[in-house]
Order: structure tokens, then C-alpha cells, then sequence
């Protein structure tokens, strides 16, 4: 948007509203919530006004983000809606949340873990791509972000109780248009919790050997294997997720290269190069000429367009 010249009057004016309304804690927040999913399917009706967030949820939203090794490329903002929703405007992500819903939520449950629950179930939407739909809430959507919010919790330490205590106190038993029953709610938890926690077993069952072994390959169709040291930054261009699993890590390189890093070794899957479609400028391929193409946004999709991942720099 141009900037429109006004006189010194207006600021002056303005100046002095805007403090008045900060001094009070709110203030209108200009956006709008056509693309949005909500955590219990109300709609967001009427302006929204803007109050200053708690330490407790920028806390929370900390260690979500910590759990999962990125960067929070969301703006929360406490807002007066019902309860949470995740909105997407002027190709920005928001996560919206009711102080008050959370408070009352934390007393009635005598747990942090509700709260938390609602907030990663809220951040699923954003990583899954679901805010970016035009139809906004719908059952199958739902379902993913309860599966995400199950699997980070358990990555967190919540029991499957804990993980499924805010749908348990507040889904509808029979669901709606949007958003699924209880029941469902409640699996699709149970699912993820149970994803995360058979990884988390297996790591245990796999010891990392002492022996580092140098210069070696495997002969695998579509990759090379070689057992490093920790790849220096400079080296990289940046951190790739796929919602499939984003506990794993994966970097482009400054040498065009997919590479998947488990432990001390260092797996090349795929290339990376410039696309001749004007709404992917790149795409990444392995050996067996299966593509992948990345936005200008940095969002990755399959060949169906379906949104599998993205990017994020370092």
C-alpha cells in the first residue's frame, strides 16, 4: 500500500489514540479472516482488537517451536475470538487466541497441557498447509492438526491423557460441517502421540556406534552416504520440512543438493534446479526422476499440488 501524505495534525491525532488505546491493552488489528481454521468451528465475526499476549503462551509457543527445531514464522496475537484459530492474510501467518478461553481453560483442566494442545493443534494448520484453502475448517483438516498436536506433545513429555485433555472437555460428541466428532478428534490424537512415541523407541533401540568411519559410500540407487563431522552453516542454504516427518533433518547445500543428515553420516536424495514454471522457479529430483517443486514462497509441493513441506533459512 502507497503511503498517503497527510499533515502534521493527523499524526498528532493519531499519536494520541494510539497511545490511549495502548495504555488500555487493545487496539484494532487490521486483517482480515477470510482463510482461517477455527479450533472449534466458531466463525470470526466483527472486528478484532488486539491485546497484549501473555509470557505464559509466548512461552508455550516457544518450546512448541523448539520441539520441532524452527523458527516460529507465525505472528500470535491475543485477540477477542472464541477460543484459537489460525489465519493467513496478506501472505502473512497469524495464530489468533482467546486470553480469557485459555485461563479458563488451564483452571477447568488444572493443566498447562489443554492450552499447549490447542496451540499446536493451531500451528498443524499453518505446517499442513490448510490455511492457504479457501474452505478454511473441514473434518479432514481438523483430524491432521489434532494428529500433529498429539504427535508434538508427546515430543514435549504430555501423556496421551494430557495430549487429549482439551478435546475431551470440548469437542462435540457428533461433530459439525467442520469439524469432526469427538471420537475422531480424540483418535487422531491418540494416532500422532503413538507415531511420536514408537520414533522415540526406536532411537533407543538404535545406539549411535563410536567408530566415526570416513569417505564411504553406499550403493543405494538414488543417494551417497558419508559419515562427517557436522556440516559447517556456510555450506547451506537452508532447512527443509516435510509435514510427512518433520522430526528428520534436511538441507539444501550450496551445491544444489537434497541431503538428509541422520546421526554422524550425510545422505544426498535429491538435486536442486531451476524450474521453467513461472509459479515454481525450482524443483528437486532424485535418481529415480520423481520431482518436487518449490514456490516463490518458499512452500514445496508434490505433483498433484499438494503442499508436502517448505523452506526455511538459517
Amino acid at each position: 500500500m502507497n503511503r498517503i501524505p497527510l499533515g502534521k495534525g493527523f499524526f498528532c491525532l493519531f499519536f494520541i489514540l494510539y497511545a490511549f488505546g495502548k495504555s488500555y491493552g487493545q487496539y484494532p488489528l487490521a486483517i482480515e479472516t477470510d482463510h482461517h481454521c477455527t479450533y472449534l468451528g466458531e466463525p470470526i465475526a466483527g472486528d478484532l482488537y488486539e491485546f497484549t499476549s501473555s509470557e505464559e503462551t509466548s512461552q508455550a509457543i516457544a518450546r512448541i517451536m523448539s520441539v520441532m527445531g524452527l523458527k516460529a514464522r507465525f505472528e500470535i496475537k491475543a485477540v477477542n475470538i472464541e477460543n484459537a484459530a489460525a489465519v493467513i492474510y496478506d501472505n502473512k501467518r497469524y495464530i489468533l487466541y482467546s486470553q480469557h478461553f485459555m485461563s479458563q481453560m488451564q483452571q477447568a483442566c488444572h493443566t498447562d497441557w489443554a492450552a499447549i494442545s490447542i496451540l499446536a493443534h493451531e500451528i498443524g494448520h499453518h505446517l499442513n498447509g490448510h490455511t492457504l484453502l479457501e474452505e478454511g475448517s473441514r473434518p479432514s483438516n481438523e483430524l491432521e492438526a489434532d494428529e500433529f498436536s498429539g504427535f508434538i506433545l508427546h515430543k514435549m513429555g504430555a501423556t496421551l491423557t494430557e495430549a487429549q485433555v482439551a478435546i475431551s472437555m470440548l469437542a462435540e460428541e457428533k461433530g459439525s460441517v467442520t469439524h469432526p466428532p469427538k471420537r475422531a478428534r480424540l483418535e487422531a490424537i491418540a494416532v500422532g502421540w503413538e507415531r511420536a512415541n514408537e520414533g522415540m523407541v526406536a532411537q533407543k533401540k538404535s545406539a549411535p556406534s563410536d567408530n566415526v568411519r570416513t569417505n564411504t559410500t553406499s550403493a543405494s540407487s538414488d543417494s551417497q552416504v558419508a559419515a562427517v563431522q557436522p556440516i559447517d552453516s556456510k555450506y547451506l542454504l537452508g532447512k527443509v520440512i516435510f509435514h510427512s516427518n518433520p522430526e528428520n533433518q534436511y538441507y539444501l547445500t550450496t551445491q544444489m543438493d537434497l541431503i538428509k543428515t541422520t546421526g554422524g553420516s550425510v545422505k544426498v536424495i535429491g538435486k536442486l534446479i531451476k524450474s521453467n514454471r513461472e509459479e515454481y522457479p525450482f524443483m528437486i529430483y532424485n535418481m529415480n526422476k520423481n520431482y518436487i517443486y518449490i514456490a516463490s514462497n518458499g512452500e514445496i509441493y508434490n505433483a498433484s499440488k499438494q503442499k508436502i513441506g517448505y523452506t526455511v533459512d538459517l
